[in-house]
């Protein structure tokens, strides 16, 4: 496709203003957490909800910086368009701080939550549960970290968009990468709750998992498209290769990952009150954290096994039989 200034900087236009658009999805969704967790939630998860917040706006305000630059303040200087704004890549290592953020909070529910599912499930043999993939969500997550860090280390001393293409590889690997990660994450949260729907629990419970388990698809779905977009619209042989759709994709990753987290932490109270049923099953709601996690507590009558499920504590205590 021939390069012009509508599949460039209009291009960059326009990412700007999606991404002011998720921002603010992402204030609203930060003021209903602040409403609701503040506090509730343990000062760990609150510092991560903050952490991710501040790298947003960072973002956001150096996005807005580099658009108001090139087509603004230096509207009359076309010089100015061939080169890099340094605020266009120093928002890079925020983007890049919040998807590793979030990735890593995932991980640990994946890590809490297989710990439930087995004692939930009451496992003899729970060696096999530690060959769950949590280890390799881990170093995908950290792997994409660092090749997206030394692209933006290296792509801030280039001047021109030209220089960047010498580095548009590394990018796309990082891009891979972090699809890796997020579709691994997600399929295992997905595998985990598929294991706990037993014929020990009631209907009712096995709703509560089937609800999880699309949810669980639903939020991971919006960052691993983004990411994939972004590494497959950046390919030099394709079509789109000398435009800026691959940048556009890109600078939204950020967005789409702090709303991922704070959709998911506001939904908890949600999921919570869809069963509806106290006699059934208890709740903890004054110790929230991560959510999609069970603690079970068993209680046998007359030789049979029940489980209530205590939502979003993170404790990873068992609670004594009754």
């Amino acid at each position: 496709m021939k390069t012009n200034i509508d599949n460039t900087y209009g291009l960059l236009f326009i990412v700007a203003i999606v991404s002011a658009c998720l921002y603010g999805v992402g204030i609203l969704q930060f003021w209903l957490y602040i409403r609701k967790y503040h506090s509730k939630d343990r000062l760990v998860l609150k510092l991560l909800v903050i952490a991710v917040m501040v790298c947003d706006t960072f973002q956001q305000g150096l996005l807005c910086h580099a658009v108001y630059k090139y087509l603004v303040s230096s509207i009359s200087d076309r010089a100015i368009l061939p080169t890099v704004v340094e605020s266009i890549v120093i928002e890079l290592f925020f983007s890049f701080a919040i998807a590793t953020l979030v990735q890593q909070s995932e991980c640990l529910k994946l890590h809490h939550l297989r710990a439930y599912i087995v004692q939930i499930l009451l496992l003899e043999n729970s060696q096999d549960w530690e060959k769950s993939p949590l280890g390799l969500c881990c170093v995908f997550d950290l792997l994409g970290f660092n090749y997206h860090y030394i692209y933006s280390i290296k792509a801030i001393q280039l001047a021109t968009f030209e220089d960047l293409l010498s580095l548009r590889p590394l990018s796309i690997a990082g891009n891979i990468i972090y699809a890796i990660a997020d579709v691994t994450i997600s399929a295992v949260l997905i595998i985990l709750l598929h294991s706990a729907k037993t014929t020990g629990f009631k209907t009712k419970t096995t709703d509560l998992i089937n609800r999880l388990m699309v949810f669980t698809f639903n939020t991971g779905l919006p960052t691993s498209a983004c990411t994939l977009l972004s590494a497959i619209s950046g390919e030099q042989i394709g079509a789109f290769s000398n435009t800026f759709l691959y940048i556009f994709f890109f600078l939204l990753q950020g967005r789409f990952y702090t709303n991922s987290l704070l959709v998911t932490l506001n939904c908890r109270e949600y999921i919570a009150n869809e069963l509806g049923n106290e006699e059934a099953y208890s709740f903890n709601l004054e110790n929230l954290s991560l959510p999609v996690a069970f603690v079970p507590k068993r209680e046998n009558i007359e030789g049979s096994s029940t489980f209530n499920w205590n939502v979003n504590d993170l404790s990873g205590t068992k609670e004594p039989n009754q």
